[in-house]
């Protein structure tokens, strides 16, 4: 472990990949509709604290890449962010909004 996260640049993939199949999974549940909407709510309960934790982890080691990789690993991790900000204004934007 104490490898793992001296390289910034394999903290940096781990967490795009972690985030990547964490909104996979959120996106997956939703389309598919085979839960109940309870059950949606604690996954999106479980799994938000999770993303956000691991993208700005991911965040924070991109801004220590050295080289020309530092440019899209931002900026990747900086979108991530963004959705997932959009998503939690959304979803406090609509709570009263439907029943």
């Amino acid at each position: 472990m104490k490898k793992f996260f001296k390289n910034a640049l394999k903290v940096s993939i781990a967490s795009l990949v972690t985030s990547i199949i964490l909104y996979v999974v959120i996106i997956g549940f939703f389309l598919l509709s085979v839960v109940t909407a309870s059950a949606f709510g604690n996954l999106v309960k479980v799994t938000v604290p999770i993303l956000t934790l691991v993208t700005i982890l991911g965040f924070i080691y991109s801004f220590f890449i050295k080289g020309k990789q530092k440019i899209p690993f931002v900026t990747l991790h900086f979108m991530s962010l963004c959705a997932l900000s959009f998503g939690i204004y959304l979803t406090i934007s609509f709570q009263g909004f439907a029943p």
